[in-house]
């Protein structure tokens, strides 16, 4: 599930089937999503955007180990 809360106000959610894919160097988020028969994809600068969330369900937990 993700959020993206853009600078203007507006919020981009996650919709069943959508993929989100990030540029590790630029920072731009990209998130691609049909609609209708068309695949869309929309890009998000940095510098557009306040806030974003990405959670994953189901993830397996790794114990902490201790260092002696």
């Amino acid at each position: 599930m993700f959020v993206i809360r853009l600078l203007n106000g507006r919020e981009v959610h996650e919709t069943a089937g959508d993929h989100l894919s990030i540029n590790h160097d630029t920072g731009v988020i990209t998130v691609s999503r049909v609609e209708g028969f068309e695949e869309v994809t929309t890009h998000y600068s940095p510098s557009a955007w306040e806030m974003v969330t990405h959670r994953v369900k189901d993830v397996a937990l790794m114990p902490f180990s201790v260092v002696r």
